[in-house]
């Protein structure tokens, strides 16, 4: 018997993991899920632009966002009321009118440092800025939490709510006020701190005299304040995934950590989304400005664009950039889209008059609802009186000194001159439903933001009447599209009105029904002044082609 003797092979090595960023085995074509630690920027940017376009609800937190600009704008704007109404009252204004009307310049400077005004100049600024830190803050705990919580759902599941946008807002706004207040002071300390010292350094300066070494102390102020800069940029860059990572349950210090955590994992990653935002911004900001230089006003329309398409899209690139650092993969359940560039003009334009459609049919419902009209004389009575206010302050010595720093009355603006003026109405339209919009939202912050902005509005009104000669040349300029213009405002005032009203009925039930209820009114709202956008392009147009002319002939120059 013979045996074949075996000879065994030698062991294998074993064949290392794959790394973490090769693609996986995919179907040679679309459509596919794209899996959020493989996927390329392009990818990941065509995805978030889909979900975006697929899910309208994710342009609620931009919106929310605006109207936390109106709430922070509104305690601004009511300091500033405050302490010119008592200025005026007190006969300051007055007599710094009079000594700036004398042209001697020592006068008008001993008028301006007056103890009145120096104490009520420091008194209004401390108090704005106290006020605009906090508002800031706590909204931005509300809509950084709805604006990531959303987006990180849209990640996950993606799809998207309104009622969804909302129970995020309210979810973690606590934790997320926390992360927004350690993070802003992160990153603006060192730029803060540097301006600080080199004002008490100049004011030291000042007191103490002397012009020696003058050069060497801007010089050293100007490389303080670039390394401030430079310092700012690169915690502004750390920082990027701070509120995607609150969102995700992480908060404050712990946020930032993770933020730092992700940048180290995919730093080219994070670069290249970073200059994307930076020059999507620059080349918004340069095509506004290249229009301005041949008197074409597109500013309104850019920031229309920018705030309702670009952020939702870029910071839904941002959470998905965050998730590829997830212990476990995430997969994102939509297939890669056509491309983007192909798509958006026709989206955005198409959904739009979609939206305005849908929103005419709400406004009439709105207005034709008896139930609305304490919300329509309340918002009516706010802005009369702010007119009221206007008129008595302007009287009171305001009007006098805005004459005695060169105001001229009864001349036309001159932007209402040149072959642009269809692109000018556009931009005022725009310009005046933005402000719109966020007035009504803001009712989601208890109505007192929605009142002070209605009632700043009608105090410019009155101002502005005041300084006009006559009565005639004043409705001239405010009638022709004021007829349209005046009841749209008006309409958005009372919008954010039930809103408020709705939201505080809704916080009183509390449960599943109170997050319906909530859904209801924030949709209605935003329908309804999307209802408001034709009145807005009649009145703009109305303005820029009609109005400058019966100025005219009114006796405007």
């Amino acid at each position: 018997m013979y045996w074949t003797e075996t000879i065994p092979e030698p062991p294998r090595a074993p064949e290392p993991p794959p790394p973490l960023y090769a693609p996986p085995q995919l179907p040679p074509s679309p459509p596919f899920n794209v899996c959020a630690r493989y996927a390329t920027l392009g990818t990941l940017l065509n995805v978030s632009y889909w979900m975006w376009r697929l899910n309208p609800s994710a342009t609620v937190p931009a919106m929310l966002s605006g109207a936390v600009d109106v709430v922070k704008q509104s305690a601004v704007i009511a300091v500033f009321m405050v302490t010119i109404s008592r200025l005026a009252s007190e006969g300051v204004l007055d007599r710094l009118a009079e000594a700036i009307s004398s042209g001697d310049a020592f006068k008008a400077l001993g008028a301006a440092s007056s103890p009145q005004i120096v104490s009520s100049i420091v008194w209004a600024v401390s108090v704005s800025v106290a006020l605009y830190y906090a508002v800031s803050v706590v909204g931005g705990g509300f809509v950084n939490s709805a604006e990531y919580g959303s987006y990180l759902q849209l990640v996950r599941t993606g799809r998207l709510s309104v009622s969804d946008v909302v129970e995020n807002s309210g979810g973690r706004w606590v934790e997320m006020a926390w992360t927004v207040m350690v993070t802003e002071a992160l990153k603006y300390g060192p730029l803060a701190a540097s301006l600080l010292w080199i004002f008490t350094s100049g004011v030291e300066s000042a007191v103490l005299g002397g012009a020696g070494g003058v050069l060497s102390k801007a010089l050293l102020w100007l490389a303080v304040l670039a390394a401030a800069c430079v310092a700012t940029v690169a915690l502004l860059a750390l920082t990027v995934y701070a509120y995607p990572a609150a969102a995700n349950g992480k908060y404050g210090f712990s946020a930032i950590k993770d933020s730092v955590r992700v940048c180290k994992a995919f730093p080219g990653k994070t670069a290249a989304y970073l200059m994307l935002r930076g020059s999507s911004f620059l080349a918004i900001a340069a095509s506004s400005y290249a229009a301005s230089l041949f008197s074409v006003q597109v500013s309104s329309v850019a920031a229309a664009l920018a705030s309702l398409v670009a952020v939702p899209v870029l910071h839904a690139l941002k959470t998905a950039i965050y998730v590829r650092g997830e212990p476990q993969p995430v997969v994102i359940p939509l297939p890669v889209g056509p491309p983007v560039i192909g798509d958006a003009p026709r989206y955005v334009l198409k959904k739009g008059v979609e939206g305005v459609r849908v929103g005419l049919r709400e406004l009439a419902i709105f207005l034709s609802d008896p139930g609305n009209l304490p919300y329509h004389l309340i918002s009516a009575s706010t802005f009369a009186a702010g007119v009221a206010a206007g008129k008595q302050v302007s009287s009171s010595g305001l009007g006098r000194l805005v004459r005695a720093l060169g105001y001229e009355s009864g001349r036309v603006n001159p932007a209402f001159r040149g072959f642009a003026i269809p692109f000018l109405a556009v931009d005022i339209s725009f310009h005046n439903w933005q402000v719109s919009l966020a007035t009504a939202l803001s009712g989601l912050a208890l109505a007192v933001p929605t009142l002070i902005t209605m009632m700043f509005n009608g105090f410019i009104l009155g101002l502005v009447g005041s300084l006009v000669p006559d009565l005639a040349m004043f409705l001239a300029a405010i009638l022709p599209h004021g007829i349209v213009e005046l009841p749209a405002f008006v309409v958005s005032g009372s919008v954010g009105l039930r809103l408020s009203v709705r939201f505080l009925k809704a916080l009183g039930k509390g449960g599943a029904s109170s997050r319906s209820e909530v859904h209801d009114a924030a949709r209605q709202a935003i329908y309804a002044v999307l209802g408001l956008v034709p009145l807005f392009l009649l009145a703009g147009f109305v303005e820029a082609f009609a109005t400058p002319l019966i100025m005219r002939s009114y006796g405007w120059k």
